[in-house]
């Protein structure tokens, strides 16, 4: 085996080295794209349910306040109309 064979097959050692490793970020990175679109979807899901779980949580307090209210007009009508 001669120099300039050795030194070639170093070099296309080098170049094929370099063009896997960019051949390894392209497929990486399409592959987290992907894993971060999906994320992305799941976010957007859960971030719904938990808006649609406040919402109900809301629409709870609101009814037991309105309630609470009520009570408190009756016991106010009842307590004036010992007082009579």
């Amino acid at each position: 085996m001669g120099r300039s064979s050795v030194l070639g097959s170093l070099v296309a050692l080098v170049v094929g080295l370099a063009i896997g490793a960019a051949a390894l970020t392209w497929w990486e990175g399409g592959r987290q794209s992907a894993e971060i679109e999906a994320l992305k979807v799941r976010q957007a899901d859960e971030r719904g349910q938990v808006q649609a779980k406040v919402k109900q949580l809301t629409d709870e307090l609101n009814s037991e306040k309105q309630r609470r209210e009520a009570l408190e007009q009756v016991v106010q009508q009842a307590q004036s109309g010992k007082g009579r």
